[in-house]
């Protein structure tokens, strides 16, 4: 095999040529794709990022809502506790004021009643004494005679009691 000398060059002169024009015109359409390329990785990337970083800060709002949220829930909760307690307390002391005057209104009735039942007492035995006096003495007594005795003897009861 012989190296033929002008072949030789001719192939370098046709890779330079080549290699030239490839430079010349095709290396910086290449570049500029490889570029671009690049910075529209880039730019995904911090598009993605920027994302991320969004989508953190609104899972961060989102769980101090739900926190502030709950809060709001057992202050609520807290309130209506309250005011149910207050309520019933409430309840419980007109209940009792109901019933403080209840018991003085049976309490004066039943006055009432025993003093009815005293006095209807009073003019019954009154009565059954003058029916006694008037059958043990047997004599005939004047009306005016038979008010003295009932007023002396209510006054004497009264005495009594």
């Amino acid at each position: 095999m012989s190296i033929n000398l002008s072949t030789v060059i001719w192939s370098f002169l046709n890779f330079f040529l080549i290699l030239f024009v490839l430079y010349k015109f095709g290396l910086n359409p290449v570049l500029n794709f490889l570029d671009n390329r690049s910075e529209g990785i880039a730019k995904d990337i911090s598009d993605a990022e920027d994302s991320r970083n969004e989508a953190t800060a609104l899972l961060q709002e989102y769980q101090e809502k739900i926190a502030g949220a709950r809060e709001e829930a057992q202050d609520i909760i807290a309130k209506a506790n309250k005011m149910a307690e207050d309520e019933r307390a409430a309840l419980l002391a007109q209940t009792r004021d109901e019933t403080a005057v209840m018991l003085e209104k049976a309490r004066q009735e039943i006055r009432l009643e025993r003093d009815l039942a005293l006095k209807d007492l009073r003019q019954e035995v009154s009565t059954l004494a003058i029916m006694g006096a008037e059958k043990i003495l047997r004599r005939n007594i004047n009306a005016e005679d038979n008010m003295k005795m009932i007023d002396d003897f209510l006054s004497e009861a009264g005495e009594i009691h």
